[in-house]
């Protein structure tokens, strides 16, 4: 009797320290609510191609909130730069933010990224275009192996700025060989002069594909040996890959007709001042080859002579001749 009476007691005190624990809390509180986040931060231009200079805002639709930015690639914090006015976009870059607000969580981060939309029709001849993308004025000293190419004629009367390729080429390049469709068609859409009608040459490679039998009937696998027997145009067509040239630097090169050649001469002063100083081929007193062919074909295609700038013809077979590439810059 005595032990379960004392097991009776000991329950009892057990009791009533429970309630008294449970006394002593409040009955009415309840678990702190969860804090909100702030909203995203937002931008007033999309990411993309942008004019220098142009100006980016950044906004929270949480009243009150703080705004913090950096520009280098890490991601912000409170301790990054405060943002409280519009930046300015000069250079490529990524805006990443973040808004934070006392009470509440920190937003997530957000990011734009801009690339610079190049003014090419503001280019004189002997400007640089760097592999960037870039340019770079003719009074300044490019860094070495950074030039892609050399403005030879500015934008004018229609006509986009061009520019030649600061690698020239005279390893026996003939402008077709005599097993080519190409050494016996006469191709009418590639003849020209240094002046008349003047042409540029940028689908001159598409007309020997549209004209040429052994191109026309090539396949996707053939393709590439079937246009060895084209060196000049092939030399040119593949300038960008062959001199490490990425992105959109990467295509767009070709034989330049008689008339973009001359276009060159006519400069030739400030071209070849600008192709020594990238450590170019700068021009020399040579037959140049061009996209156009004799107007009777006869087998022979035409080129300028940079020893006098005199138009000439020479045999599509000949491997003498030097070959330059050149490319529109929009």
């Amino acid at each position: 009797m005595k032990t379960i009476l004392k097991k009776v007691a000991g329950l009892a005190v057990v009791a009533v320290l429970a309630f008294g624990i449970a006394g002593c809390s409040n009955p009415g509180s309840s678990p702190e609510p969860e804090k909100q986040k702030v909203a995203t931060p937002a931008f007033s231009v999309d990411s993309g191609e942008v004019t220098s200079g142009t100006s980016v805002t950044i906004s929270c639709a949480t009243e009150g909130a703080k705004i913090y930015y950096t520009i280098d690639e890490t991601a912000p914090t409170p301790a990054s730069t405060e943002y409280t006015s519009a930046i300015s976009v000069t250079e490529a870059v990524t805006i990443k933010a973040i808004a934070v607000k006392d009470g509440m969580n920190d937003s997530e981060v957000s990011s734009a990224s801009y690339t610079i939309k190049l003014n090419y029709s503001k280019c004189l001849v002997g400007d640089f275009i760097l592999k960037d993308g870039t340019i770079l004025s003719k009074d300044k000293s490019p860094e070495s192996d950074t030039v892609a190419a050399v403005i030879v004629r500015a934008a004018a009367d229609g006509k986009p700025a061009l520019g030649v390729g600061i690698v020239h080429d005279r390893r026996g390049l003939a402008w077709c060989t005599t097993e080519a469709s190409g050494y016996i068609t006469n191709i009418s859409d590639l003849v020209g002069d240094k002046t008349k009608g003047y042409m540029n040459g940028s689908n001159s490679w598409d007309i020997l594909v549209e004209k040429c039998d052994d191109l026309k009937k090539a396949t996707e696998e053939t393709i590439e040996t079937v246009a060895e027997n084209y060196p000049a145009f092939n030399y040119c067509r593949k300038y960008g890959t062959k001199n490490d040239l990425k992105g959109e630097l990467a295509n767009g090169w070709y034989l330049p007709t008689v008339a973009e050649l001359n276009t060159i001469y006519q400069n030739i002063p400030d071209v070849n001042a600008s192709l020594e100083k990238a450590g170019g081929s700068k021009f020399s007193t040579s037959f140049y080859w061009s996209c156009c062919q004799h107007p009777s074909n006869d087998g022979k295609a035409r080129g300028l002579d940079f020893d006098g700038g005199f138009m000439d013809d020479s045999g599509k077979g000949n491997d003498t001749n030097y070959v330059c590439s050149v490319r529109a810059f929009n």
